[in-house]
């Protein structure tokens, strides 16, 4: 019994200090006791100590549901003043860091529509645009840190009064993981999907850097496939992409091809990140092998995803500019493959040039 209890133990105590870097704070939250979320295990505070301004507020009990995280059930609003900012210390200079607000209206003040900004220190702002007060929003950067801490503010632009529900950030200490992201260029998250038969969102502890892995409605023309057995993922990976996003994936239903469409808006620089890990063993005159295009346009050609190991694709794309129109990404089986091509997980990131 006792070594069961040390287990126990060992186990909370590498918990916690997996945590170690992570800064979780749940806005508008009364008093001044931590706790840990039943669902991630992640330890959320108070936001007093970060900010001396705004008011905080419960929202509409008619919007206590479940689906909603706990920490979305509180905010703190800033009725008063332009510019109303969080500042979090502690920070590794030169590192890289997951910062990610939530924004969930609730119908606290019963006053919608809402426009704002949220900007970090002076070299970055995202509009926040609240049309239905059941809009759960997350906005979410992957930036080098410019000093020893980091000024999150709520910007009023004169559109109604700004607001947030929690503040959570990841120092990412590895210089391998999302070589993109440089003392000039942050990456702004416009979409990461955990494609094929997901049910809910993966975040730690699956992901050590608590990404939020959102599941992928398939198309009817696409099939969900998955793996019993585990994704082995590469030392050094760039990516580290969770076992358990990559266990699933999807592929054509009849064909040849996975077609998909990235609209990011006119003349953006962006990343597209393709995560692969094939299931099927192949024998020596098997093989899955397909080519990557971009509008039509050949990217990366006969790639051959790893059997149980993670493989990804990385490519730098510029919407045109003038036009709404998406990008059309389409993957190919080549003439001598096997099997069809599959995607196991994707994500696209806006690059955001620093001032």
């Amino acid at each position: 019994m006792r070594s069961l209890i040390f287990l126990g133990f060992l186990a909370v105590a590498l918990q916690v200090n997996a945590q170690q870097g992570f800064v979780s704070i749940d806005c508008g939250m009364d008093g001044s006791t931590s706790y840990n979320d039943t669902v991630t295990g992640i330890k959320y505070d108070p936001d007093a100590k970060y900010i001396n301004s705004g008011v905080n507020y419960k929202i509409n009990k008619t919007f206590l549901e479940t689906g909603i995280p706990v920490q979305a059930e509180t905010l703190r609003s800033f009725p008063n003043g332009s510019r109303n900012c969080y500042t979090i210390n502690g920070i590794i200079q030169g590192d890289k860091y997951l910062i990610r607000g939530l924004f969930f209206h609730g119908n606290y003040d019963g006053r919608t529509p809402v426009a704002f900004e949220i900007h970090l220190g002076m070299n970055f702002s995202r509009p926040v645009n609240i049309t239905d007060p059941s809009d759960l929003i997350w906005g979410e950067i992957m930036t080098v840190a410019q000093d020893n801490s980091f000024s999150v503010c709520l910007v009023n632009i004169n559109s109604g009064t700004p607001f947030i529900s929690a503040l959570e950030l990841r120092h990412i200490g590895s210089k391998d993981v999302y070589k993109d992201v440089t003392q000039t260029n942050s990456l702004l998250l416009y979409a990461r999907a955990n494609t094929g038969d997901a049910a809910q969102d993966i975040r730690y502890p699956d992901d050590a850097y608590d990404r939020i892995w959102e599941p992928f409605v398939t198309p009817t023309v696409w099939a969900d496939i998955n793996s019993s057995q585990p994704i082995r993922t590469s030392p050094g990976d760039a990516f580290q992409v969770p076992a358990a996003v990559m266990a699933t994936a999807v592929t054509p239903a009849n064909g040849t091809s996975l077609t998909f469409y990235v609209g990011v808006g006119t003349g953006v620089v962006y990343y597209v990140y393709m995560h692969f890990a094939d299931f099927n063993a192949l024998s020596q005159t098997e093989n899955r092998m397909f080519d990557v295009f971009v509008n039509d346009e050949l990217k990366v050609s006969s790639f051959k995803p790893e059997y149980l190991q993670s493989t990804h694709i990385s490519l730098s794309v510029t919407s045109a500019p003038g036009t709404e129109v998406a990008d059309k990404f389409t993957l190919t089986s080549t003439s001598g493959s096997s099997f069809p091509p599959i995607l196991n997980a994707i994500e696209v990131y806006g690059v955001i040039p620093l001032q």
